[in-house]
C-alpha cells in the first residue's frame, strides 16, 4: 500500500490537466497513488489521462457514465483511495516538487493529533506565471477544539480565518481524521464545512514554503458562475447545481446549511462537556450573527414551496 493517496476529480479539464499530471508525478516522493475519476467529460480529458495511466503504474483512472456533481467526484476519488495520507487535486493547481515530502515530514514528525499538514500558496496566472504568495495573517489556535474552532468562525476579522480562502482542503490529511466528516457535500461552500469538522479533530500544520500553486483563471468554477448569475439567489443556484446536478434550479440555503453543519459538528465532538458546550456556544454564536442571511433564506424556501405546481 502506498502511503500517500491522492485523489483527482476532473471535468472538460483538458486546458491545465497535463500541467497539474506532471507536476503531481515529479514529486521528490514518490510513495504514492493517483486516482483520477473523470465526470463524463465531453473534451480531450479521457484521452489524456489514459495517456498518463499507460505510462505509469501510480495512476488509476475511472470514468463516470454521467456527471456525478463535483462533490460526487470528489468523495468518490476519496472511497477509492487506500492510503493513510490522503490529498486532493484540481486539474487546474500544481505543486512544487517538495510538497508531499515536507507535508508527509510534517505529519509524521507530529504526536498524531494534526489532521493535515498544508503548505503556503502561490497564486499563479492561466500561463502559470507566479502572481504573489497568499500570505494572509491567519488566526492560528492549537491548544483546543473550542480554541481552533474559535479561530474558524469566531467573531473576528473573517479574512484571517483559515476559511477564507480554504486552502488548507487541498493539504495533506490522515485519512483518519477524515472518516466520519462530511467530506465535500452537495452545497456551495461545503469546503468550510470539511474544514470545520477537521479543525474539531485536530490541529492545522502550515508548513512555510510556497508549494501549492493556486491558479487564477476565468473558467473557474465560482467565477463561470458568478459572470451567468443574474442574482444573488441565481449565483448560489448554480454553484449549487455544479456541485450536484440534482440541485439544479433548486435554492441550497448554503448559510442554513452551513451554521447548522458547524453546530452538528460541535455538539459531536468526542470532548469533555465544558469542552463541547464551548464548541456550541461558538457554533450557536456563528448562527446568532448570521440570521439576517438565515432569515433571508428561509423566505426563499418558504416562496418555492408556495409556487405551484
Amino acid at each position: 500500500m502506498a502511503r500517500v493517496s491522492i485523489g483527482l476529480p476532473v471535468w472538460n479539464g483538458e486546458a491545465f490537466l497535463t500541467q497539474a499530471l506532471d507536476s503531481i508525478l515529479a514529486q521528490t516522493f514518490e510513495d504514492f497513488e493517483l486516482v483520477i475519476a473523470d465526470n463524463a467529460s465531453t473534451d480531450s480529458t479521457p484521452e489524456i489521462i489514459a495517456d498518463y495511466a499507460r505510462r505509469d503504474p501510480r495512476i488509476r483512472a475511472f470514468r463516470h457514465e454521467k456527471n456525478l456533481g463535483a462533490a460526487g467526484n470528489f468523495n468518490f476519488v476519496f472511497h477509492k483511495s487506500t492510503a493513510p495520507y490522503f490529498r486532493w487535486a484540481a486539474y487546474d493547481d500544481m505543486i512544487a516538487p517538495e510538497y508531499l515530502a515536507a507535508c508527509v515530514k510534517a505529519l509524521d514528525d507530529d504526536d498524531g493529533s494534526a489532521a493535515l499538514a498544508f503548505p503556503q500558496t502561490l497564486m499563479i496566472d492561466c500561463n502559470a506565471k507566479p502572481l504573489r504568495v497568499y500570505d494572509a495573517v491567519t488566526r492560528k489556535a492549537d491548544a483546543s477544539p473550542s480554541a481552533r474552532l474559535d479561530g474558524m468562525i469566531g467573531p473576528g476579522d473573517h479574512l484571517k480565518s483559515y476559511l477564507h480562502m480554504c486552502f488548507p482542503v487541498f493539504g495533506l490529511m490522515r485519512r483518519s481524521a477524515l472518516e466520519g466528516t462530511s467530506l465535500i457535500a452537495n452545497m456551495p461552500r461545503s469546503d468550510h464545512l470539511l474544514l470545520v469538522e477537521l479543525c474539531l479533530k485536530g490541529r492545522f500544520i502550515e508548513v512555510p514554503q510556497p508549494l501549492f500553486l493556486r491558479r487564477e483563471h476565468d473558467s473557474g468554477s465560482v467565477i463561470s458562475a458568478e459572470k451567468a448569475a443574474t442574482s444573488g439567489e441565481d449565483l448560489e443556484k448554480l454553484l449549487a447545481a455544479w456541485f450536484d446536478p440534482n440541485k439544479k434550479g433548486r435554492f441550497p440555503a448554503t448559510a442554513t446549511r452551513l451554521g447548522l453543519g458547524y453546530f452538528r459538528a460541535a455538539a459531536r465532538t468526542p470532548v469533555p462537556l465544558g469542552e463541547k458546550l464551548a464548541c456550541m456556544r461558538i457554533a450557536g454564536g456563528w448562527l446568532a450573527r448570521h440570521w439576517r442571511v438565515i432569515g433571508g433564506e428561509c423566505k426563499i424556501l418558504l416562496r418555492e414551496r408556495m409556487k405551484p405546481a
